[in-house]
């Protein structure tokens, strides 16, 4: 894919890193949790139960979602045109490009019911007698995770090269979120596919995790073609 006219670069830059950010900020809409009357406990709970077709605010944080998913995939596209173009580069554009389209998804399928809110719920879970859409929530939700680990790797291992505080912050937003991931699985072994409690703390870790590395599309130096934001990752070819 060419880049477009340098006349046209910087207001390109400029939609994809204002994306990202507000992309970053719908992402986290799921704080509201803390100030609304979800019936759901942080601690135990997916984030997605927020958003389950029974629950009173699941409009809210679909829409959330929504707009996550299609803003990070503008941005996607913003930064293979504009961004900084080396391999690792592009890993990582891809990697926003597939958490932002899998996000997109994510909301459009909602799980039925809060599996660690109602016990009748995570008993027909665990039966298989829930909806497709329910099923396939949680392949579109690992495959958001999974993207967003990849695109986060490439970012960091892309301005290792570079070193000093940039790769350090990119590096530390990266074992942020695989770290967590891990613990995610791990505690998803131990309940048998069923949140156990601390489940919902590592899950929000992973997840501010993935909202501070789409701040770091927007922030860190050497993401971006040109300007001051795209020094440090070598000039961007004409």
């Amino acid at each position: 894919m060419g880049k477009v006219p340098a006349n046209g670069e910087h207001a390109v830059r400029a939609v994809g890193r204002a994306s990202a950010l507000i992309a970053a900020g719908c992402y986290s809409l799921w704080l509201l949790e803390f100030g609304l009357a979800t019936g759901l406990s942080p601690t135990l709970s997916f984030v997605s139960e927020l958003s389950a077709a029974d629950q009173p605010y699941a409009g809210l944080f679909s829409a959330a979602d929504r707009a996550a998913g299609v803003l990070a995939a503008l941005a996607a596209v913003c930064g293979v045109l504009t961004g900084e173009r080396g391999c690792w580069h592009l890993v990582a554009w891809l990697g926003l490009a597939g958490f932002g389209l899998a996000t997109t998804a994510d909301s459009f399928l909602p799980m039925d019911c809060a599996v660690s809110a109602d016990a009748v719920c995570a008993s027909a879970e665990t039966a298989g007698a829930l909806s497709a859409v329910h099923t396939w929530h949680a392949v579109s939700s690992s495959l958001a995770g999974t993207m967003a680990l990849v695109g986060a790797a490439g970012m960091a291992i892309a301005l290792r090269p570079s070193g000093g505080p940039r790769f350090l912050v990119a590096a530390a937003v990266f074992g942020v979120q695989a770290v967590a991931m891990i613990v995610v699985l791990l505690l998803l072994a131990v309940g048998a596919g069923q949140p156990v409690e601390g489940f919902g703390v590592a899950q929000r870790v992973q997840i501010v995790g993935v909202a501070a590395w789409l701040v770091c599309v927007v922030c860190l130096p050497g993401v971006w073609g040109g300007g001051a934001s795209g020094t440090g990752g070598g000039p961007a070819p004409g």
